[in-house]
This record gives structure tokens, sequence and C-alpha cells, in this order.
């Protein structure tokens, strides 16, 4: 155990975030370890990377241990520990104290990559509200969550809402017969391409297919209801998230999904925030997002740097397009592909630098707004 004096020099500074896969129940890995600049990617069942977490990651027909999921970063003596840890022993300087009174030594939001690879889908699912967790979820938090894709496969699809009114009894008879080509038919398809961004509410059933590479920043659960399950290491007992069945299909929404709203809200168009130097800073989730989560987007151009002003609390970057620095106190931090920060809440004014020949395309990545 590191003792809370010899963390204090990770205090007021970017932390790297180190890699943090491990085996989940559907295939996939390929891109997403691409993307993480691992040696010879492929397909092999490691298709989730959690980023910036400390969640405890549950994974049906694999080993679960304590501290799954949870980020890990370098102590100042070498050792990986819990970020956590960190948290714990300064909640204050790395958290705020607003977020630590209201959440505790946690970050509130979860930002994680998947990657759907060859043969596998997610399953059709849906989530709970944050209300509905706290009524019978014994949880503060359901799992709205934002789509940032990174890269895709030939043939990519996905689904999400229905086209028209469906009844519970009728998705419940799809249930009965596993029918998921039938799920999969009243639901909007859509084809992503890598820079599409859906913000997704609670409670909108949705599926996705073969060959989506996401970046997902969301609320802090698991909280998946699943309405498939043959094929998979879970029985229909285990896919209501231990609630009765027609309970968890009260926090679905059966009602059609209009489609300017599926076109014009939930499938983002980037709005700028700030400009400087030809570089722009864009929000990628309306401002209502803000209780759940809020995410943005630098794109910085060659040779070019953007500052980032103090104050904004605490926040995860993750970039995802180019190579860059960030400059700080006159040192400089790696902020290029697959390099993420946690960036504490006591720290100061920073800047990007892009240090490469394409534009540098930084996430960032806030908690709720307390």
């Amino acid at each position: 155990m590191v003792s809370a004096e010899e963390l204090k020099p990770l205090v007021g500074c970017p932390l790297p975030l180190l890699p943090n896969t491990y085996l989940h129940f559907y295939n996939g890995g390929k891109l997403r370890a691409k993307f993480m600049g691992e040696d010879e990617p492929k397909d092999d069942f490691n298709s989730e990377e959690w980023i910036f977490s400390t969640n405890v990651a549950v994974t049906p027909g694999r080993d679960n241990w304590p501290t799954k999921g949870m980020s890990i970063i370098n102590a100042p003596n070498g050792d990986v520990i819990l970020l956590e840890d960190l948290l714990k022993a300064y909640p204050n300087e790395t958290l705020g104290k607003k977020h630590y009174d209201k959440f505790g030594a946690k970050l509130g939001v979860l930002m994680k990559i998947f990657d759907v690879g060859e043969g596998a889908h997610i399953p059709v699912h849906w989530h709970p509200s944050p209300e509905f967790s706290k009524k019978h979820l014994n949880s503060d938090f359901g799992k709205n969550e934002c789509w940032i894709v990174i890269d895709t496969r030939p043939g990519v699809k996905s689904w999400v809402g229905f086209k028209e009114d469906c009844s519970k009894e009728q998705f419940k008879e799809w249930m009965d017969k596993q029918d998921v080509q039938a799920m999969r038919d009243h639901l909007y398809e859509i084809e992503p391409k890598p820079g599409d961004v859906v913000f997704l509410t609670d409670g909108w059933i949705h599926s996705l297919g073969e060959g989506m590479c996401v970046l997902e920043p969301q609320e802090p659960t698991d909280w998946n209801l699943l309405a498939e399950w043959e094929g998979y290491p879970y029985e229909r007992k285990d896919a209501f998230c231990g609630l009765d069945e027609d309970l968890a299909l009260d926090a679905a929404k059966f009602e059609k999904m209009p489609e300017d709203y599926l076109n014009n809200y939930v499938r983002r168009t980037p709005e700028t925030l700030r400009e400087e130097n030809g570089n722009i800073e864009a929000a990628l989730v309306p401002n209502e997002a803000k209780r759940f989560f809020y995410v943005t987007k630098f794109t910085i151009q060659e040779t070019s740097g953007m500052s980032v002003p103090a104050g904004r609390g605490f926040h995860c970057l993750t970039p995802i397009h180019g190579q860059g620095v960030l400059r700080y106190n006159g040192k400089e931090y790696n902020a290029g592909k697959n390099h993420s920060l946690f960036i504490p809440a006591c720290m100061g004014a920073y800047s990007l630098v892009n240090t490469g020949s394409d534009p540098l395309e930084i996430v960032c990545c806030f908690p709720p707004k307390v």
C-alpha cells in the first residue's frame, strides 16, 4: 500500500492513465488494440478498455476480480495503483470539494472504448434512468451514454429506437421467441462512420452490430437490461439486473422515436464553444447532458496550440487522432493518440499543442455538474 505522503507528488499535475482492458463475453478487440497501439491487433475478446473509471466491471462467463475495470496509474515509486487510491488520499485536490461531498471518492462518470468484432454484436438492450435506478436498483445513476465512433469495419450497422409505436406485449413475445431479427426490423438502422456522435438517453432500445469501435462517456454503471440472451453466457433470469422482468420492461421506451429527434438530437453535430488561432473546442452533447456527464472535443491544427483555462474541475483527456503534448508548469506530457490523461481539479490552466502533421483531436470528458 502506497502512503498518502508518497502519493503527494501526483497531486496537481496531469496523470497518464494506464491501459486497462479485459476479456469480455462478446468477441472483439482488433480495432481497440489498433487504437491503443498494441502489437498485432486481433479479435480475442479483449473488446473493452475502461479508460476513466472507479467502477468495478462484472463480466458473465469470465473471471471477475474486486478491482476489475477500475482505472490504474503509476505511483511515484513505479508501482501500479488504482486511481481511486489517489482520489481517496487527496479528494478535495483531485475531485473538488463539491464533487467529493456529493459522490465521495468516485469519478461520477465512466469512459471506455469498446470494439464489436468479427461475428459479434452487442445484444438488443436498454438502460434505466437515474430515477428508476434510485427506486429499484439502489443506485443514484442510470446509464445515459454517448457513442463517439473512432473506427469501423465494412458493413457496420447499429439499431436505435422504434420506427413506430410498439407494445410491451409485442416486444415480450419477440423476447420469448428470441426473435432478434424482428426486434431489429422495428428499430431504426443506422450505418455509423468514424467521427459520428450519438447521444442516447435512457430507455431507448438499441443494439450495436459487428464492426463498431466506440469511445463511450456514460453514467458510471453497467446497468444493461437485455432482451437477448440466446448464444451468450447468461440465461433469461440473468438478463434484468436482478429485477422482475415486467419491472425491467417498465424502464424501456416503446413509443416511436421521432425521425427529427433521431437525426437532430440523438445523432449529434458538434457545436463550437470557442475558437483560438483556428483551433476549435466543440460540445458533443447537449447542455442538459451535464446532469449525467459532459463531453467536448478539441481540434487543433498542425503546429498550433490551444489554451485550456483553469477552473473547469477535474476531467479526462483522450486523444483520438494525431500527436501532441500538454504543456503545464514548464513540463510537457504526451497527449497523442492512446495517451489518456487525468486532469485533477486543483490544476491550473494548461495548453494543448499539435506536434504532428495531422489535426490533433482530443475528447474531453467531464463528470456531472454539481
